[in-house]
């Protein structure tokens, strides 16, 4: 399969396509993909976060290939949590991470600002907006990132509550497709409303209650009309996020034809 630099935007696939290590997956993807988003976690118990010879590899795969890296934060921690000594953790853990992650230039870097759901009060979503705002501030105060290159990724809770925090810090947004499909929410609207400062699309198939699938599975009208947004008005990465060999490459085979169809 060779997909690169064929497409109107550029295509991305997570780190963890292969049931292997991310070195072997990166070797193997780097010449197919686009961009790659390096998933990392971090627990007390397990952790996968590079060394520096394996970040010396990384880059070198990139100069040789031409591929770019997305970094997505660990998510074992709430970013914007109501426990001050969990959100502590979390910005301690970005801000170690976008250290170790600086000599690869990252395209972007991948925040969630977990610590609200969709019930909350105005109240709580004041307060919700004060925390994560604390950790916005010290992510940027350490000026380890341009604020652009942070991309805030919308999850179960309405969209629209990111674009204070998206307008206040300078970031971009993650429009993650599949989130919006997952939880009903007005896909097409906020897509075509912030296209304009997306840095990274988060695209994946949805199922019933189901996500993270190949795009193969579910409604493909709505993914035909994605498409089809996409490659009229969008330049940087679309990101198959996926996790697994048959799911990247099925997609990615989809995404080419839909895209070949619409340039007849």
């Amino acid at each position: 399969m060779r997909r690169k630099n064929v497409l109107p935007f550029r295509l991305g696939c997570t780190s963890y396509v292969y049931p292997d290590d991310l070195l072997p997956n990166v070797e193997k993807l780097a010449p197919l993909f686009d961009d790659i988003e390096i998933v990392l976690f971090e627990t007390e118990e397990l952790s996968n976060l590079p060394d520096r010879q394996t970040i010396s590899e990384l880059k070198r795969i990139s100069a040789e290939h031409g591929n770019t890296y997305t970094i997505h934060f660990p998510i074992d921690k709430r970013a914007a949590a109501a426990d001050k000594s969990e959100r502590e953790y979390f910005q301690q853990q970005a801000l170690k991470i976008m250290r170790l992650t600086a000599p690869l230039e990252p395209f972007a870097y991948i925040l969630h600002l977990e610590g609200v759901d969709k019930t909350a009060s105005m109240a709580e979503q004041r307060e919700w907006r004060r925390r994560a705002a604390e950790t916005c501030g010290k992510i940027m105060a350490s000026g380890l990132a341009e604020s652009g290159k942070i991309a805030l990724e919308n999850l179960c809770y309405p969209p629209e509550w990111n674009k204070e925090i998206v307008e206040e810090f300078g970031f971009s947004y993650c429009i993650d497709v599949g989130h919006l499909w997952l939880y009903g929410q007005d896909w097409k609207g906020f897509l075509e409303s912030h296209i304009e400062k997306a840095r990274i699309v988060h695209l994946h198939g949805v199922s019933g209650n189901r996500d993270h699938l190949s795009i193969i599975e579910g409604d493909q009208s709505l993914l035909e009309d994605l498409i089809g947004i996409l490659a009229d008005r969008f330049r940087n990465v679309v990101t198959l996020e996926v996790f697994s060999r048959e799911a990247a490459f099925g997609s990615a085979r989809r995404i080419a034809k839909l895209c070949s169809v619409m340039a007849q």
